[in-house]
């Protein structure tokens, strides 16, 4: 009987230890607890990451940014799990592709966030210090993630705002901070557009 009672409570613990504590993207009080949980599913309850997915491109003068955005739904990222967007770019410049990523893009990475030239998961609102938006509406949700220089393997910070400007849908983007390098004394330079530029859907 011991036995049975044993294996019952080992089959229960097991079970409800393998179930996900569901957590909405939007709640930042759990944020902090995410890297150090393994049994979070950080869902994207209300589909804030679904407007962000498409094909966007940014042209000035000789230089062209296409990204493509595809929301991919539980992944694990050796912590927790979590709904979030992937992405890939191609870059061009005077008509000559200079990278390009986007065969990647169907790619199964074991951890998605990091397998992707792009990849986001925090949603921020109008007050965030990195990017403030005084002009956007007081719940609009804006996405937070990095985009990655495969030529040189140096990350930048990422924000993107869904909107649309003069009847056309666009991404509003900010690639900011270029994330420091501390194996290299002298990095490559970050060579993809930074700044805040405008992206049109295609």
């Amino acid at each position: 009987m011991k036995k049975i009672l044993f294996l019952f409570s080992t089959i229960l613990y097991t079970a409800l230890w393998s179930q996900n504590e569901i957590i909405d993207i939007n709640d930042v009080k759990y944020n902090s607890l995410l890297d150090t949980n393994i049994n979070y599913y950080k869902k994207d309850l209300n589909n804030l990451l679904d407007p962000f997915q498409g094909t966007y491109v940014y042209t000035n003068g000789n230089k062209s940014l296409k990204i493509i955005l595809v929301k991919k739904i539980k992944q694990y990222n050796n912590s927790y799990y979590e709904d979030l967007i992937i992405g890939e770019y191609e870059y061009s410049v005077n008509g000559t592709t200079v990278q390009n990523t986007i065969p990647n893009l169907n790619v199964v990475d074991s951890n998605q966030f990091l397998g992707h030239a792009i990849a986001g998961s925090s949603t921020i609102d109008n007050n965030n210090r990195q990017w403030k938006c005084p002009q956007c509406n007081l719940n609009e949700k804006r996405l937070r993630g990095i985009i990655t220089d495969r030529s040189t393997e140096r990350s930048a910070d990422f924000f993107i705002r869904k909107t649309t400007v003069n009847g056309q849908e666009v991404l509003q983007v900010y690639v900011g901070q270029v994330m420091v390098d501390i194996e290299n004394m002298n990095p490559p330079e970050f060579s993809l557009p930074k700044g805040e530029f405008t992206m049109i859907k295609q």
